[in-house]
């Protein structure tokens, strides 16, 4: 993320949205919480993990939300995808999008193969130890790439900052963004708002309008590269498969009527047992997989006090 430059001079919100971005993994908290590996529907009936993997197959367009530094999450992935391509025989007849790759790496995933290993795709893709983490993703990217299905969904670092600079400008006239110019009040009042938490409340939400457009971007870039797909698979975080204020809400303005499947991996909270509550908070969705969850940290605790008005 393009940072704003009040945000260059605080170096633990730096070190903040790296640790995010990166996956970084730490301990597994709640595992013997009662919703944990529990899946709801949308109406709060359970259905067993056999039945998801097998529905995952039929819907045209299925998207998973994980908490980036969650290895249950990136474990459920894998089943998901393999699940999802399982049964393809045609090459590119499905695709895997992801949101840990962008534009710019699209010529080295061309160079691909087949087969590849870990450390093959390491090489090719030039992967950095300021990226994703490469001990998360790496698997789930082969799984998908062993069945010519690997594709990139963001934008690139350069464009993020082009966006930073320029603003919805550097949008027009390209079709990959149509959708961002579309977005309701609504949509981007919700997505300014999680913006605003997400930095801690440290800088006003009229001088976050920055953001906002890389955040419309990115979701509109990852409704292209679905909606370039007869069938597609996204993975990215939870926020950017919400239904109604995301990558689906995009899609659904650049094909209408098509047929949306959105799973929610959830972290359960240590004293929350109550379904309902975890739906609402997490909005709509059709399957919603309950996990263990990460050591809870707040980052936020040292500059309490000093947040915007």
């Amino acid at each position: 993320m393009h940072l704003h430059p009040y945000f260059r001079r605080v170096p633990w919100l730096v070190c903040l949205l790296a640790m995010v971005a990166s996956g970084v993994v730490s301990a597994q908290m709640n595992v013997s919480h009662p919703l944990v590996n529990k899946i709801s529907q949308s109406d709060g009936s359970w259905i067993d993990e056999a039945k998801l993997l097998e529905k995952v197959q039929s819907p045209a367009y299925v998207f998973v939300g994980e908490k980036h530094d969650n290895p249950e999450h990136h474990r459920l992935e894998l089943l998901l995808i393999q699940a999802r391509l399982k049964n393809v025989t045609a090459p590119a007849a499905d695709k895997v999008i992801f949101e840990m790759l962008d534009d710019s790496q699209d010529q080295a995933l061309a160079n691909l193969k087949s087969g590849n290993s870990l450390e093959q795709m390491h090489t090719i893709l030039s992967w950095s130890a300021k990226s994703w983490d490469w001990a998360s993703y790496g698997t789930l990217f082969q799984a998908a790439l062993n069945k010519e299905a690997l594709k990139s969904g963001n934008i690139s670092k350069s464009f993020i900052s082009k966006i930073y600079r320029e603003g919805e400008k550097s949008m027009l006239e390209n079709p990959r963004f149509e959708t961002v110019f579309q977005a309701t009040p609504t949509i981007k009042s919700y997505l300014l708002d999680q913006i605003f938490t997400s930095h801690c409340g440290m800088q006003s939400r009229e001088t976050l309008t920055p953001m906002l457009h890389i955040q419309l971007a990115k979701d509109a870039s990852m409704a292209s590269a679905m909606a370039q797909t007869a069938r597609g698979m996204l993975v990215a975080g939870g926020e950017h498969v919400r239904a109604e204020t995301a990558v689906p809400w995009h899609l659904k303005q650049k094909k209408k009527g098509a047929e949306v499947m959105v799973i929610q991996l959830i972290e359960v909270k240590p004293d929350l047992h109550d379904v309902q509550s975890y739906l609402q908070a997490t909005g709509k969705a059709d399957y919603y997989w309950f996990t263990s969850a990460t050591e809870a940290k707040d980052y936020c605790a040292g500059v309490k006090g000093k947040a915007a008005q």
